[in-house]
């Protein structure tokens, strides 16, 4: 097994904006020098992060890319693909995408990357297994790194969502230092890693079912230094969060479409003074605010505690009208 090497997102000073004052606010700190061109702007929260040559908050940035890769694959293929991700030096392509007739030599040339993979539906039974096709390259072992943290995985196997990614750097930035968490649906370590990297949180435990999630977990937490910091849990998580009962200061409950089933463990996680809950769901995006008052009621009768809802964060359009969207719910 191989796992290569990455190249490190670079960091830069961060200038922010409101999204409707970026255009003007990029033209100025171009105009006083002040702009690294190098990088590219990007969402942060609610605001537009601008690459900056001097300030205090350090993020990091996507390079400006001086070729373009589109241009690039014009001159190779007939009818090129528009859209792709990238996970580490590994190119990934929509579902569908026919690689039959590509010199993919020349493919992962002008897109500078390694390996070439097509996306495919995950897995709907529990596991939540990646169903990716790899068409060229060794195997699927990449190293991706993201808002300062490095995950570890085989994107054959496991599944990893770009995006989520405004949610991952959410909850990094949560003021979460000293806590104990519990992470009820780990996978990889998608938000685990972040509170323990970036929210110096002090402990973790980390609840998962599928063997090569915990697998590239464990991968995860020795490539970031955080492996005294976690506690793993293997199988059903209906039966071994019963054994952390009344010590988390937050729990995160972070499968879609529902994590449900997981609500009155969740409460018997927390410690008897309360804590948070960061409740995943699909919601219909005309019913997310019936949602959000039905389960705070329902979180507040079965705690028998006060629920109040401290924020909504939506994450991504999952599919037509259906959002995925968090619940942040403090329980009291």
């Amino acid at each position: 097994m191989v796992c290569p090497l990455h190249a490190n997102m670079p960091t830069s000073y961060a200038f922010l904006c409101a999204r409707d004052e970026a255009s003007k606010e990029y033209d100025r700190l171009k105009h006083e020098g002040l702009l690294n061109s190098d990088l590219k702007p990007m969402p942060y929260g609610e605001h537009i992060a601008i690459p900056v040559k001097v300030g205090e908050l350090e993020l990091e940035f996507q390079t400006v890319e001086r070729n373009n890769p589109h241009d690039a694959l014009k001159e190779i293929l007939p009818n090129p693909p528009k859209k792709w991700e990238r996970l580490g030096d590994m190119v990934i392509f929509q579902q569908g995408t026919d690689t039959t007739n590509w010199p993919l030599a020349e493919v992962t040339a002008a897109l500078n990357c390694n390996r070439v993979a097509i996306q495919n539906e995950i897995d709907s039974d529990i596991t939540r297994k990646s169903q990716l096709e790899l068409v060229h390259g060794k195997d699927g072992w990449v190293v991706h790194r993201e808002n300062f943290v490095d995950y570890e995985f085989d994107a054959t196997q496991v599944m990893f969502s770009s995006g989520n990614v405004t949610e991952r750097r959410r909850m990094g930035e949560l003021q979460t230092k000293g806590e104990i968490i519990v992470d009820a649906f780990c996978g990889i370590g998608y938000y685990t890693l972040q509170f323990l990297v970036r929210g110096e949180a002090e402990h973790v435990h980390a609840c998962e079912i599928n063997p090569e999630s915990i697998f590239a977990l464990k991968k995860g937490l020795e490539r970031n230094g955080v492996s005294e910091n976690c506690t793993i849990y293997p199988g059903d998580n209906r039966q071994t969060m019963k054994g952390l009962q009344g010590i988390a200061d937050r729990v995160i409950l972070g499968l879609i479409p529902s994590s449900m089933n997981a609500w009155g463990l969740a409460i018997r996680c927390l410690k008897k003074s309360g804590g948070m809950l960061h409740i995943h769901m699909n919601v219909h995006e005309n019913e997310i605010e019936k949602w959000v008052e039905k389960t705070t009621e329902w979180f507040a009768t079965a705690s028998g505690k006060t629920a109040t809802a401290s924020h909504v964060e939506t994450v991504k359009k999952y599919s037509p009208h259906i959002m995925h969207v968090v619940l942040d719910l403090r329980i009291d």
